[in-house]
């Protein structure tokens, strides 16, 4: 057989993602239809990765090279993952958030909330989904035509936040991996995903005008001692994780729930290096952190009041985690300040709120 010359690009696979309504169900058992799949702005979308069971086993008794015959493989009870990276927008920022956190409130009009409290974070998933919370959806990735993958009941299990001044015009990206406990192919009725799909129609692009820029923040303080101290930001990041695993397994092999034991958020602020964040003051904002102190980090893209697309308000308990180590550059001297977030007395260990026209249940 001649061999094929032709190239596939990079750019050509699409990966998007569509609202369940009821937890690890595909929304077209035929894979044909792609329609209001939710394309996500990835430069380039990666195909999901099917974690499977296999064990090569040398035998008693059947010499010193292992057998083939004695390999044992099953996809049953596994999970499948998904890395994504891009640019956020506000309504899949708000997709994301409320899939990692399993948190969602509507605060008026067009403006939504998420946070980690550790009570209103769902412990678990499973069964039918209301209002879009907690909130799964059908992943599709379709590299080219006949060989689309489609896989139900994705959350996000990580989900990392990030701006920089010297990386993408200072615009927030986020990035993370979805997870699914549904690798078992879906055979005439059941679970499962779905291998080998057309998935024609069109997949939707979200809004991809308004982006979120540190040049925006009208609010960078970190508060110390009941005094809210103005910083200057270089970069800043933050992690949030939910340890999801999956629960039970059905007839085929798929998970029958997913659990949610532990909400973590850990973070680092790059700060430049002054007099308010130095090791010598005895109310410097360093010196709270290595005293053990629990500081309130405010950033708030926009005016603050939440009012229009590309503003978000984040608000944080943290703790100091490490030394902080100095940044060094020509732009000066920085601090990078590493924390955790936690929960102190009534206030939430991690509160974003944010605006977007498209509520989550319409996703």
């Amino acid at each position: 057989m001649a061999i094929s010359t032709t190239v596939i690009p990079s750019s050509q696979p699409k990966l998007g993602i569509k609202q369940e309504t009821t937890f690890g169900t595909l929304l077209d058992t035929d894979g044909t239809d792609a329609t209001n799949y939710r394309l996500l702005p990835q430069v380039q979308a990666t195909k999901p990765t099917f974690n499977i069971f296999r064990e090569s086993r040398l035998l008693s008794g059947r010499g010193t090279a292992r057998n083939a015959a004695d390999t044992v493989i099953t996809n049953k009870n596994g999970t499948v993952t998904c890395p994504f990276d891009f640019l956020a927008t506000p309504e899949l920022l708000l997709e994301h958030l409320a899939m990692v956190t399993n948190t969602y409130n509507a605060d008026g009009s067009d403006v939504y909330t998420v946070e980690v409290d550790g009570s209103n974070n769902a412990s678990s998933i499973g069964g039918s989904i209301s209002s879009g919370v907690p909130h799964t959806v059908n992943l599709a990735y379709r590299p080219a035509a006949s060989e689309g993958i489609v896989i139900p009941g994705c959350t996000v299990s990580d989900l990392n936040l990030s701006c920089d001044y010297g990386a993408d015009g200072g615009n927030l990206r986020m990035s993370g991996n979805y997870f699914s406990g549904f690798p078992v192919t879906y055979a005439s009725s059941g679970t499962g995903c779905l291998h080998e799909v057309n998935l024609t129609g069109t997949f939707a692009v979200p809004d991809e005008g308004t982006h979120i820029n540190m040049g925006t923040l009208s609010t960078k303080q970190l508060e110390v001692d009941g005094a809210n101290q103005d910083m200057i930001l270089k970069s800043w990041n933050m992690n949030i994780s939910n340890g999801v695993t999956r629960v039970g397994s059905d007839s085929k092999g798929n998970a029958e729930a997913y659990a949610f034991p532990e909400y973590v958020v850990t973070g680092n602020v790059v700060v430049k290096y002054d007099g308010e964040f130095s090791m010598s003051a005895a109310d410097n904002v360093v010196q709270s952190f290595l005293d053990g102190n629990t500081c309130g980090l405010a950033l708030k893209f926009g005016d603050g009041t939440v009012s229009s697309a590309g503003e978000v308000n984040i608000l944080a308990e943290v703790q100091y985690t490490g030394d902080p180590t100095q940044d060094m550059s020509e732009q000066g001297i920085f601090w990078n300040i590493p924390f955790e977030c936690v929960v102190n007395s009534s206030t939430e260990a991690l509160k974003i709120s944010m605006f977007s026209d498209t509520a989550l249940a319409s996703m």
